[in-house]
């Protein structure tokens, strides 16, 4: 991945510095507006919009992709929010910005604007950033190659309510507006899910796990089984560039954020069933030959010895087995601990890790293998900084390419719908990995047309390319790679 980041890294500087040129035409903020909308209106740009709406949740994706000026970019944006949403005011807003750079600063505040003077008091909460690895929204949209995006998602419904976070650092744990506590926020009758994001650059060069498990610790609910209270969901990713917006706080050196999604029992129907945040998790690869237990680490990413051999000498026949499904990078799926941080090992946590893989959540981490010693030892990816490898670990070979990929999205979007008897999500947030989108597939738009046939209509989407994707492995969260982490929303 680090072409990948160093790449849009390098466009976030540009943007910056574009971002410094002084404005040729209007200076004054009214006339900018009015000029930005009719130049919007009869321009050229692109511009996709998605709405669902029921009698409990309304939803709706905007883009408008080509526009350099970040004001027409916001203005179309919100032109379609108010089109989609059909006269109902969002309860919360997520946008996110490609290319703008530090223009990208203007657009939570005038979204936070829009939707608040509509909406009165506090009205919808509004979280964003820049994206400069590309932008998913509906109607099987994806952006990379364009220069200039801006997507976003609005919700409507008395059956969910939303909570901003933000910190600065990922060792420590996101402070929650809108008067809430996590303490609170956990202590209810249904599970808290959270959509947590962490800008790239890493403020001081933290481990993203070590917030994983921190915000795992705060949604275990103490002294209760998770099996009572449903499975916990967090979805998300690590986008690149700096610009983040929390609920009217503009932080210029990114940081974590997010929104934290609390089901209220059935609104004005109390018979009915709280919203489901359901987690969609695709590694991109199929798993070949036995489970092989790590016998010998050398170093946090040197495996030493598998199964008391020399690791070359076990997994290269396998490499070149007919057990291979198909030509590609050979990945290790490593098992991690699936329970719960603050559970013991009870029948109940068990129960519950089975049903999270009937679900569809994975059983492993996959991590790329990057070379054999001239030992004979086996050098991957890290796990994580706080997670090594080691001795009575199993991992298992993986083949990963574009076919097994598209199958595997194919099959779990599929099992999602079949768990829910052949229904579509109400609104999806979806994380591809930088290294999948057209670097895998050739093209923009690929995952995004497989969703959209598995649905068989169009869901109110957005999402973006990480440098780093989120999501569950059993009932804990992680962060992993090559993946599509998807959070879909049912109410």
């Amino acid at each position: 991945l680090k072409p990948f980041l160093l790449k849009h890294i390098r466009r976030v500087e540009f943007s910056f510095r574009l971002s410094m040129l002084p404005r040729r035409y209007t200076q004054h903020v009214a006339m900018r507006r009015f000029f930005c909308g009719r130049l919007l209106r009869c321009g050229p740009q692109p511009q996709s919009r998605r709405c669902f709406s029921s009698s409990r949740l309304v939803a709706a994706s905007a883009l408008v992709r080509g526009e350099v000026e970040a004001d027409n970019a916001v203005i179309g944006v919100i032109d379609q929010l108010v089109q989609g949403l059909g006269g109902r005011e969002p309860d919360w807003v997520l946008f996110l910005a490609k290319g703008y750079g530090g223009r990208a600063q203007q657009v939570g505040p005038q979204l936070r604007e829009r939707f608040s003077a509509r909406t009165g008091g506090d009205g919808a909460v509004v979280v964003g950033a820049a994206s400069e690895g590309g932008v998913i929204a509906g109607d099987a949209v994806e952006v990379q190659e364009d220069r200039f995006a801006l997507a976003a998602l609005a919700l409507s419904s008395e059956r969910i309510r939303a909570f901003p976070f933000y910190s600065r650092s990922v060792e420590v744990l996101p402070e929650v507006g809108r008067g809430a506590s996590w303490s609170s926020l956990a202590n209810h009758s249904h599970p808290l899910s959270l959509l947590a994001f962490c800008s790239i650059p890493i403020a001081d060069g933290g481990d993203v796990q070590s917030l994983l498990d921190i915000l795992d610790r705060e949604l275990a609910l103490p002294g209760a089984e998770p099996v009572a209270r449903g499975l916990p969901t967090v979805v998300g990713g690590l986008p690149v560039g700096g610009q983040v917006f929390v609920d009217g706080d503009l932080h210029n050196n990114g940081g974590v954020f997010g929104l934290a999604l609390q089901p209220v029992n059935g609104g004005n129907d109390p018979v009915a069933m709280p919203v489901g945040f359901d987690a969609v998790v695709c590694q991109g690869a199929a798993p070949f030959g036995p489970w092989l237990e790590v016998t010998g680490v050398g170093s946090d990413h040197v495996i030493t010895s598998l199964e008391g051999q020399n690791p070359a000498e076990v997994l290269v026949p396998l490499m070149h087995s007919a057990e291979v499904p198909g030509e590609g990078h050979t990945m290790a799926g490593v098992f991690v601990d699936p329970t719960p941080i603050t559970s013991l090992p009870t029948a109940a946590v068990a129960a519950q890790v089975a049903a999270a893989a009937l679900s569809g959540r994975p059983n492993c981490l996959v991590r790329p293998m990057h070379q054999f010693t001239p030992e004979g030892h086996l050098v991957l990816s890290p796990l994580t900084k706080a997670v090594p490898y080691e001795r009575g670990m199993k991992l298992q070979l993986h083949c990963h390419n574009r076919e097994l990929a598209l199958r595997e999205l194919r099959s779990r979007a599929e099992h999602d719908m079949a768990l829910h008897s052949g229904r579509p999500p109400d609104a999806a947030v979806v994380i591809q990995c930088g290294a999948r989108g057209v670097s895998l597939h050739g093209s923009e738009g690929v995952e995004s047309q497989v969703l959209r046939e598995v649905w068989g209509t169009d869901v109110p989407t957005i999402g973006f390319f990480a440098g780093g994707e989120i999501g569950p492995v059993g009932l804990k969260t992680y962060l992993h790679t090559y993946t599509t982490s998807c959070m879909m929303l049912r109410a």
